[in-house]
């Protein structure tokens, strides 16, 4: 394994792409090593691996932009469990590392639902931000909800929009017009829950005037 590992770094550096990877740095990105690689890259260099839950963990380890990318393109995602898919959310620190982690593999579990409407409660604004980029993933890969889903989702947001950073609020939003897309019964859904707090605060009129501008777009329905 430790020899796959040094391997896996040596192609990472024969990549490397000092450009971009000073660019990330100036935004704020600021990992203890980053190659700079884009993601197609990374893609070609995980289709040498066979998916391998031990290898994806010792690269989930290093403080390496790439290896953690990898890790989430080869963690067999039968084998992923709640704790180890908590303990993975607990740990990201970047935006980007919890997109990752949303597409590649936490909306391939069948707990990935459960455990983001858990995250979306949460205090810790990087977990709020991938519940809410994982269930709007899972808005489109799975593609149907009960209609308990959306009413708690609403309800959140109605009680803590005000405590959430921009880049939180505006996957929030995004969630819930990807949730509208599912169907008119589900965007009905959403629809009256607005309907019972769009007045509450100029964010939160804001918010709903946002999303039901969406559903008349979407469903051909005039503003009223």
């Amino acid at each position: 394994m430790d020899a796959q590992i040094r391997e896996i770094k040596r192609q990472f550096r024969m990549a490397m792409n000092g450009i971009v990877s000073t660019s990330m740095r100036e935004k704020g990105m600021d990992y203890k090593i980053n190659f700079g690689l884009t993601l197609p890259l990374i893609k070609r260099i995980a289709e040498r691996y066979s998916p391998n839950a031990e290898l994806a963990e010792l690269l989930w380890k290093e403080n390496i932009r790439e290896s953690k990318i990898l890790a989430t393109l080869l963690y067999p995602a039968q084998e992923l469990t709640p704790e180890i898919m908590q303990h993975w959310a607990d740990t990201i620190v970047y935006r980007e590392i919890a997109d990752m982690c949303c597409m590649n593999l936490f909306d391939k579990v069948p707990f990935a639902l459960d455990k983001a409407l858990k995250w979306i409660s949460s205090d810790n604004e990087m977990l709020r931000y991938t519940g809410f980029q994982l269930i709007a993933r899972l808005a489109m890969t799975q593609n149907v909800f009960t209609a308990e889903v959306p009413i708690c989702i609403m309800d959140i947001i109605n009680t803590n929009a005000g405590s959430f950073s921009t880049t939180t609020l505006h996957a929030a939003i995004n969630c819930v017009k990807r949730i509208l897309q599912i169907d008119r019964p589900t965007a009905l859904t959403i629809k009256t829950a607005i309907e019972s707090w769009k007045n509450h605060s100029p964010l939160n009129k804001s918010i709903a005037e946002d999303i039901m501008d969406e559903f008349c777009f979407l469903y051909s329905e005039p503003i009223v």
